[in-house]
């Protein structure tokens, strides 16, 4: 399920980008590679935990009507630079029958996340900004099956520290289709056992989560990057499932990020 997004995208978004405050005409493409590992639950609610790692390479293009950067592709809506859409995106990595919660059950495959994310720029000053994310995303696996929706409205701070240190804060809200729940917390009658009471899942909240990450400019080009996302899901509708171990969700993810090509062709600034 989700269990990956968060490395993910704290890789992407502390990869891109020193440019963007430091010059008033960044460079119009750069090409970089993020390197970082992360520690996280198989799944949301499980008690077992992964240790992943790999390198991720992305690309910034800062044009004057759509953008490619730590905030996704970006296409300006109405003319007016506070709102935009973009792509929000996440993943799954697959959940073998290994997990002692799912012991006997169907495995789940590596599982995709896309969809659209409006943002309004709330609050958007020299050193601070405040951002509402209202996303929407469709979930599909690796066989090509339909898992339902989710829709995660966040709200993110962003504090320039320093020249160098960047804090970024962010709470929001997890709300799932029944089908999306259904997948990954129904325990259906032939997998029931005494320990693993059958269950039903219905559409409504899942959880709230909170999300604090760093960034730190080692130089025009390299920077460090560092991420905690905390998830509750005791208020949640399947916080009842039998496959919910842990309502207590914590992740974390840490890395390096090498921009080693940029555009000689300047791009926008705003």
């Amino acid at each position: 399920m989700r269990q990956l997004t968060i490395a993910l995208l704290v890789l992407f978004c502390a990869s891109t980008a020193w440019a963007e405050e430091q010059a008033d005409a960044p460079p119009l493409l750069e090409l970089g590679i993020a390197v970082g590992g992360a520690s996280l639950p198989h799944y949301m609610g499980s008690d077992e935990r992964y240790l992943v790692g790999a390198p991720i390479p992305y690309v910034i293009y800062r044009g004057q009507r759509m953008r490619i950067d730590r905030s996704g592709i970006t296409r300006k809506l109405f003319g007016f630079n506070s709102i935009n859409i973009d792509a929000s995106l996440g993943v799954g990595l697959p959940v073998r029958n290994t997990n002692r919660a799912r012991a006997g059950m169907p495995e789940l495959k590596f599982s995709f996340e896309i969809g659209p994310r409006l943002n309004w720029q709330i609050i958007e000053e020299e050193n601070r900004k405040l951002t509402l994310r209202l996303p929407w995303r469709g979930v599909i696996d690796t066989s090509g099956s339909w898992l339902g929706w989710v829709v995660e409205p966040e709200l993110r701070f962003e504090q320039q520290l320093s020249e160098k240190l960047q804090l970024n804060l962010a709470t929001g809200a997890l709300y799932g289709s029944t089908a999306y729940h259904k997948h990954y917390y129904d325990v259906a009658p032939p997998y029931a056992t005494p320990t693993r009471p059958g269950y039903q899942a219905g559409r409504g909240l899942h959880s709230f989560s909170a999300t604090v990450s760093m960034r730190y400019n080692i130089s025009e080009t390299v920077n460090l990057f560092s991420a905690v996302r905390y998830r509750n899901l005791s208020a949640g509708v399947i916080t009842d499932s039998p496959l919910v171990k842990d309502k207590n969700y914590v992740a974390v993810a840490a890395g390096l990020a090498w921009s080693f090509w940029s555009s000689e062709r300047r791009g926008s600034a705003d």
